[in-house]
């Protein structure tokens, strides 16, 4: 029986890569939080676009494609970014929201199960 988790794997790398670099991930999250002041939606539609870049420049073994735009368009699912494993081929939705005052909130659903691991 293969336990294999395409999600666990994903944020096991990305905190590896935050705690050897953590200048990257600081430097992302604060322009996407500066742009809060701007307005929440401008700063939700950043976040989307600077995480998917984000992983393609930093994270090389993955790929993301930011499909937010065109499934809220066509009002199909809620995910903002596909994330691809360019090792094992494997693919998973993953939700970014910033709603109201609180922080943005990271998820694989609406359980929030990616949040925690901030």
């Amino acid at each position: 029986m293969n336990n294999y988790n395409p999600y666990k794997d994903f944020t096991d790398r990305l905190k590896i890569l935050i705690s050897k670099h953590p200048h990257l991930i600081t430097t992302t999250l604060s322009n996407i939080f500066t742009m809060r002041l701007i307005g929440n939606k401008t700063h939700g539609d950043l976040a989307e676009i600077a995480i998917a870049e984000f992983i393609n420049q930093y994270m090389y073994d993955f790929r993301s494609i930011h499909v937010g735009k065109d499934l809220y368009r066509a009002k199909s699912k809620e995910e903002d970014i596909k994330i691809i494993n360019e090792i094992t081929k494997a693919e998973f939705p993953v939700s970014l929201k910033a709603y109201g005052d609180g922080p943005l909130q990271l998820s694989t659903d609406k359980n929030f199960r990616m949040f925690p691991r901030l």
